[in-house]
């Protein structure tokens, strides 16, 4: 079996084998220069090396430069990462929600990669606390369109759309068990209401996940699941008036409208809004009903203190 920690620690034994008997003839000037030079490419390789093993299991968040300096073409991090760009920047089919194209374009999105798409995977629940974690301090610096962008390794045998849902809940409800921080307040525990939003480390985040089981909801379709974590904070920044809020609502829907072969899901109302369930526009179907909802509220946090 391929062992990546052997082949690292072969790795290390060769280049300082190759340094000691280099800087052995060579004078301290010269020799400190060979050192430093050969030490600073070959920390790229070695880091990259272990991020492809273990990027899930840390949280490790990547701008889109880093991504491209890391993976090159061919890996399955660059596979995700490329069919996600390739969707945001498709000019002919332009895809509804111009905020996350916008936050593409500007740079304002962190990417997070697990190594497959089992959301159940305490694994990859632990991954996406600690990336939450770790992004939600930055996000106010990162720009007005920044999101949390989840890509999993392509699964050649896709799930249902069903088992989809159901994993898609298991990870909120995981994540609700690692997070530090006590629930808002002002937002209720019970899902099936107006006021409901997801929420960690006390912040407020709109989700939506998107599927290779998709087919007629185009909009909801990806060849590797994918889950935006946008900080509804945003939402107040970009829709600061009325006019502005329903200015953006309209060309949205009217993309959705030429986007998917299907009418615009009856879910996706005003948060709050009478009737509404923000809970059920996470997760939207391939059919105007509803996608159900495994839990009436989402686990205690099995890890905060006063």
């Amino acid at each position: 079996m391929f062992d990546i920690y052997s082949l690292a620690a072969s790795l290390i034994g060769g280049v300082l084998l190759t340094l000691v008997a280099n800087v052995a003839s060579m004078k301290p000037l010269s020799a400190l220069k060979t050192l430093r030079g050969t030490l600073s490419s070959f920390t790229g390789s070695i880091w990259a090396l272990f991020y492809s093993a273990h990027n899930d299991q840390y949280g490790n968040l990547m701008t889109r430069a880093q991504i491209t300096a890391t993976f090159p073409e061919g890996t399955w991090q660059r596979h995700a990462y490329e069919d996600y760009k390739a969707v945001l920047l498709d000019e002919d089919l332009v895809f509804p929600c111009i905020y996350a194209t916008k936050g593409f374009k500007t740079d304002d999105q962190l990417y997070l990669f697990i190594d497959s798409d089992d959301l159940s995977n305490p694994r990859h629940i632990s991954s996406l606390a600690k990336a939450l974690s770790i992004y939600l301090p930055q996000a106010h610096a990162l720009g007005p369109n920044t999101s949390l962008v989840l890509l999993a390794k392509h699964n050649d045998n896709p799930r249902t759309m069903e088992e989809y849902n159901t994993l898609f809940w298991k990870l909120l409800n995981g994540l609700a068990k690692l997070d530090k921080k006590p629930w808002p307040s002002d937002i209720p525990r019970d899902i099936d209401t107006d006021r409901w939003c997801l929420c960690f480390g006390g912040e407020q985040f709109f989700t939506v996940i998107q599927t290779p089981a998709h087919q007629v909801r185009r909009s909801r379709y990806a060849q590797g699941l994918t889950i935006v974590f946008q900080p509804k904070w945003i939402f107040d920044v970009l829709f600061s008036t009325d006019a502005k809020r329903a200015g953006a609502l309209a060309k949205v829907r009217a993309l959705l409208t030429k986007y998917d072969p299907i009418p615009v899901s009856p879910e996706l109302k005003n948060y709050g809004e009478e009737g509404s369930r923000e809970s059920k526009q996470y997760f939207l179907l391939d059919e105007n009903v509803p996608a159900p909802c495994p839990y009436d509220r989402l686990s205690d946090s099995e890890v905060f203190t006063i």
